[in-house]
């Protein structure tokens, strides 16, 4: 019987692998970012961010918006900090996977900018030194790390112009 890697497993070797070609050699950094792939597989995951009428957050303004709001509450403590984690995770994925697009739209420097600076405040409220780092690193080179998987997407997983439009209309839902 044979084997199926996990969803994981195989974007952690396809990571792994990728990375390493452009010289991002921690292992921290490869198994956190095939975690955001793994979990975004599902759009849901994707989205989980959502407003007081329970519609998912598609805008890094609304996430900031989101964000600042939960600074100020009295809400649940950890409300913030799982907030700029996402917008992080998400700026992240779309300026690696989704490039082009944002390119076109004028956005690419944009979702840059807020995702590095949303590492750079998650690696300044985490009081574990290991994720700590991990966030820091993801704040210093976050263009670089966007720009691998950008070259991933594009050398890993080539796909046909029909087919990406297809999948970007997909990651809109």
């Amino acid at each position: 019987m044979m084997r199926l890697p996990s969803l994981y497993q195989f974007f952690r070797h396809q990571v792994g692998h990728g990375f390493h070609r452009h010289g991002i050699t921690e292992p921290a950094t490869v198994d956190y970012v095939s975690d955001i792939l793994t979990r975004f597989a599902q759009v849901r995951q994707l989205y989980a961010l959502r407003d007081a009428g329970d519609r998912p957050l598609e805008y890094i303004v609304d996430m900031l918006e989101t964000w600042h709001t939960a600074q100020g509450g009295a809400g649940k403590p950890g409300r913030g900090r799982f907030i700029l984690r996402h917008l992080g995770e998400y700026t992240l994925f779309m300026s690696g996977l989704f490039r082009d697009r944002l390119r076109r739209r004028g956005e690419l420097d944009y979702y840059l900018a807020h995702g590095s600076t949303a590492y750079w405040r998650c690696a300044d409220y985490e009081v574990n030194p290991r994720q700590r780092q991990v966030y820091w690193h993801l704040h210093q080179d976050f263009g670089r790390i966007s720009g691998t998987l950008d070259n991933m997407r594009r050398e890993q997983f080539p796909l046909p112009t029909s087919a990406e439009s297809v999948l970007t209309a997909f990651w809109r839902v």
